[in-house]
């Protein structure tokens, strides 16, 4: 006599834990993901709760230099997100007013996509393109040589104050509504052009598995913690 447990039952999508950055200098670093970004087309997104700061705080930024960079940040005097591309010195970026972001006790999802191909820079809210489709985008110059979750990668500052969770970074543009999920943050095993994700889900520790297959190990930098608060 043969018995099968659960034979036709996949396993469910969990998120346990986010990380929360103090906004003094934690922060979360993959040095392996600089070799698989790619520059001229890509779409990275994170889900964030905002704690009050007095200061521009980073949620990524992955650079060359100060012309060759992308990022998105909360810009503090002006109370907006500023998702950004600046290649060869060409900035081009899109500014989200979010006035009430600050401690609102809510969780929010940000991402960014670029395709030079198309000459379209897109910035997206929950779930909902803002501020328009740039174009004129500049030539990018130079190899990735520096990637940051919840800081500012070519300088020590811009750390984020809050919680970040589920950070995914992907070689090609994906669908917000995908991500999104209709405000849940949802499974993304086997999608294509995967390169990063990180769910933080450990609880403990300062390893951050790489969920896309790709090993891209993130460290957790400076004591930046678990939290049980996810969206």
């Amino acid at each position: 006599m043969s018995i099968i447990i659960n034979s036709s039952k996949s396993v469910q999508f969990q998120n346990p834990f986010s990380i929360d950055l103090d906004g003094i200098n934690d922060n979360a670093t993959a040095d392996g993901i600089f070799n698989d970004i790619n520059v001229n087309t890509g779409t990275f997104s994170a889900w964030i709760k905002k704690d009050s700061t007095s200061s521009n705080d980073v949620i990524f930024k992955f650079d060359v230099d100060t012309s060759n960079q992308v990022t998105i940040a909360y810009v503090n005097s002006t109370t907006v997100l500023r998702y950004q591309y600046k290649a060869g010195g060409t900035t081009k970026k899109i500014d989200h007013s979010v006035s009430s972001i600050e401690n609102d006790g809510n969780w929010h999802h940000v991402a960014i996509t670029w395709d030079t191909s198309a000459d379209e820079l897109k910035a997206y809210f929950d779930g909902s393109q803002v501020g328009g489709t740039i174009s004129s985008l500049g030539t990018w110059s130079g190899t990735v040589n520096a990637f940051k979750i919840g800081m500012n990668s070519i300088s020590s500052n811009g750390f984020w104050t809050g919680h970040i969770d589920q950070f995914s970074a992907f070689t090609s543009i994906v669908s917000i509504t995908t991500l999104y999920n209709g405000g849940t943050p949802g499974n993304l095993t086997g999608m294509s052009n995967l390169i990063g994700w990180y769910q933080f889900n450990e609880g403990s520790g300062t390893s951050v598995i790489d969920s896309s297959g790709t090993a891209n190990t993130a460290t957790l930098i400076n004591g930046a913690a678990f939290s049980t608060d996810t969206p």
